[in-house]
């Protein structure tokens, strides 16, 4: 009975070990994919098109652009790097990590808010600045939305004197860190409309992509492009990592090429 008992957990024991090493080996053959987390559904639709044409199965890590740069700097290897910024994928190739970026897309900054707090162009930066305002954005240094954010910031002192140490104090860093992110089944929306219909923010300052995603998803909400003065683009860039698989240098091209922009664009990114 015993030594029954031992066959029987021995083949068990194989079949699990085999499953796994099965497991890693198709792992093993995903080209692995970091991208900033405004691309998170635009690059979903770029990966299963690019695994329809080329065969190649693509793994998808979405993240705050310099989260995902730390991440590549202290030892992963991803295939590609897709950055919502030129910088961060010009570091590493700086370094040695990656190749010189090329643009692929671009996005602008606007405004989400609740209808409700009346937002226009011409009181934009006085209903920002109203302590009374919750103001939420993304978090500088780990994801370029928070850059662009506190760029903004700085532009918006030329307005009102003193407008950016008041922007700065008070806004709400929700997104960008992955320390503060939750799994994202946990989100009955995506991340921003989520923090708005929490309370957590009033309005938000998020690329104009995101935005969009948002007003679909969450009644009550609008959309504020930001006055001339006030504009900030945002240029993507996209490299692949040293080390990389040829895989990696297809898919940069399928990117760029009409299928991968043309996704894009449906998606309200602009040509790069």
């Amino acid at each position: 009975m015993k030594k029954s008992l031992f066959v029987i957990v021995a083949c068990c024991f194989m079949v699990f070990a085999g499953s796994f090493a099965l497991a890693q080996q198709d792992d093993s053959n995903k080209l692995s994919v970091f991208h900033a987390g405004s691309l998170s559904k635009a690059m979903a639709d770029i990966g299963k098109a690019f695994t329809a044409e080329t065969g190649t199965p693509v793994a998808l890590t979405g993240s705050g652009s310099g989260s995902l740069r730390q991440r590549i700097e202290k030892g992963e290897r991803p295939g590609v790097f897709a950055s919502a910024d030129m910088e961060n994928p010009a570091v590493l190739a700086s370094q040695g990590l990656a190749d010189a970026p090329v643009p692929f897309t671009r996005n602008v900054l606007c405004v989400l808010a609740k209808k409700s707090v009346g937002i226009t162009q011409a009181n934009l930066v006085a209903k920002l600045t109203d302590p009374s305002v919750k103001l939420g954005t993304s978090t500088p240094v780990l994801d370029p939305g928070g850059d662009y954010a506190w760029k903004m910031f700085d532009m918006a002192d030329a307005l009102k004197p003193g407008a950016a140490a008041a922007l700065k104090a008070k806004a709400i860093k929700l997104v960008g860190d992955p320390a503060l992110a939750m799994p994202p089944m946990e989100y009955p929306r995506s991340q921003i409309a989520w923090h708005i219909e929490e309370g957590r923010a009033d309005v938000f300052l998020v690329y104009l992509t995101t935005a969009r995603l948002a007003v679909a998803e969450l009644p009550g909400l609008e959309i504020i492009e930001l006055p001339k003065a006030l504009t900030v683009g945002a240029q993507y860039g996209l490299t692949v990592v040293a080390g990389a698989n040829p895989e990696a240098a297809q898919f940069k091209a399928f990117v760029l090429g009409p299928k991968g922009q043309a996704i894009l664009d449906g998606y309200g990114f602009q040509k790069p």
